[in-house]
């Protein structure tokens, strides 16, 4: 059973209309993109739940999607 996200809930990203902030949970290689989340702690349990060189980073995740752009700064 995975966590449900809320992804939703999660705020806007100013840069990018349509796209929120938060942690990802996901693997580059090959691609997968899963959910992302608004608390880092409850990714990283989804992220070791399903293994396979899934991990958490924080950015931009366009809504609907399994687009992902790493690297935003994360919050304080």
């Amino acid at each position: 059973m995975s966590i449900r996200s809320l992804a939703k809930n999660l705020p806007a990203d100013p840069d990018m209309p349509g796209w929120v902030l938060g942690w990802a949970v996901g693997r580059n290689a090959p691609w997968s993109f899963i959910d992302i989340y608004a608390d880092k702690p409850v990714a990283e349990v989804e992220a070791e739940r399903l293994g396979d060189g899934h991990t958490v980073k924080y950015g931009s995740h366009r809504l609907g999607t399994d687009d992902f752009m790493g690297g935003s700064e994360e919050p304080r």
